[in-house]
């Protein structure tokens, strides 16, 4: 049995990489339905970020890792134009899914739900998943060339 009914979890999600599938993997498996969030293009500008993959291209990926590994499971996706997208406005989420790195972001969903007249949300905070040289996988890493998808050193 879950630990919790519906949870909520967000990111970019560029280039799908092992610690992106780490943080979708521990949100299926503490919750019956999962609704992710992924950033907009717009908002992606906004955030002065640079993306290899367009808005359809990332949701599609993710899409795709998820009906593969965690068939059967219940999930929605949504666009986020912020940071809560619909963690701030949907009363049915039990749990927020963040990593060590933007776990700083829950008092400030907090505060929204509650001007929105919702109860605050439980956040579980999960690590990041380091690469073989010790150091955080990220899509900015993979893009430099630092490191591929599944943390493995290439220089």
């Amino acid at each position: 049995m879950s630990k919790y009914k519906r949870a909520a979890v967000g990111g970019t999600f560029d280039i799908l990489h092992i610690g992106h599938k780490h943080l979708l993997g521990n949100s299926f498996q503490i919750s019956e339905e999962v609704v992710i969030g992924v950033t907009s293009d717009n908002f992606v500008n906004k955030l002065n970020k640079t993306v290899l993959n367009n808005y359809d291209a990332r949701t599609n990926n993710i899409r795709d890792f998820i009906d593969s590994t965690f068939p059967n499971s219940k999930y929605d996706v949504y666009k986020l134009d912020d940071y809560f997208g619909p963690a701030s406005f949907l009363e049915n989420i039990d749990v927020i899914v963040l990593t060590s790195e933007n776990s700083h972001r829950l008092d400030s969903l907090n505060h929204t739900r509650q001007s929105n007249g919702l109860k605050p949300l439980h956040g579980e905070i999960i690590e990041l998943i380091n690469a073989k040289d010790g150091l955080p996988i990220s899509t900015t890493r993979i893009k430099k060339g630092i490191i591929d998808s599944n943390g493995n050193s290439l220089i």
